[in-house]
């Protein structure tokens, strides 16, 4: 019986991984793990500030950086216009790249400060969770081990804790910064051409289209044609 009980309880936790379930109750789970993060709020808005900064200049850099083209392709077509030898001022196009340079490494330091400083809170807020997760368990009845698998209760205390580590870690400033990283990348096409700024926000969504209405029209041919080899 004992053994009977035992099985039953380890098929209870398979099937919380063999069966796909949707997230229950998301907002207020965020927003109690925000709790969480309370003592650490101005070290989250800093690294959310640092993960700003660093997409900021990591966007500007390639305009900057097409100063110098001007500068090179100003000094060729003077040259060539008044049919002397080529003269390109590059003593402008050496403080320009040495300018980006040093953008791209404030950068580089920001993403390593704020990668640390997440990391750190996410840390330090998966202790709380795993502390607080262990009192818990101290203080449940024989009869809840006795309804709940092993297998379960050791993935909520380790799996479902990586998770949240990794989400705090990396999916959170991910989002923030890919958003900043789309609206920065538009604004500054913008600035630097809209005619090819237009261009690009016609024929990236035509290709979507084309490419899902393609797709299944090549699969199912693609199946056809495995159906005929396999004959």
């Amino acid at each position: 019986m004992m053994r009977g009980n035992y099985l039953n309880r380890g098929g209870k936790g398979a099937d919380r991984f063999q069966k796909g379930r949707r997230a229950q109750n998301f907002f207020p789970t965020i927003i109690r793990l925000f709790k969480y993060m309370r003592r650490d709020l101005w070290g989250l808005l800093f690294s959310i500030l640092i993960a700003s900064l660093s997409v900021i200049l990591s966007v500007q850099a390639p305009k900057i950086l097409g100063n110098a083209t001007t500068v090179i392709f100003d000094g060729v077509t003077k040259s060539l216009k008044n049919h002397t030898a080529i003269q390109i001022d590059m003593t402008k196009v050496e403080s320009i790249l040495l300018y980006v340079m040093v953008i791209y490494l404030i950068s580089f330091i920001s993403g390593i400060l704020q990668q640390s400083i997440m990391t750190r809170i996410s840390q330090r807020t998966v202790y709380t969770l795993r502390r607080e997760f262990k009192n818990k368990m101290k203080k449940l009845p024989v009869s809840y081990y006795d309804s709940h698998s092993n297998g379960d209760i050791m993935s909520r205390m380790i799996n479902d804790m990586d998770n949240i580590s990794g989400t705090l870690n990396q999916t959170l400033i991910q989002l923030i910064t890919s958003l900043l990283q789309f609206v920065g990348t538009i604004y500054f096409m913008l600035t630097i051409s809209w005619q090819l700024a237009l261009v690009a926000f016609i024929t990236v969504p035509l290709a979507m289209i084309t490419v899902r209405i393609v797709a299944p029209l090549s699969q199912k041919f693609f199946a056809e044609q495995q159906k005929i080899w396999d004959y």
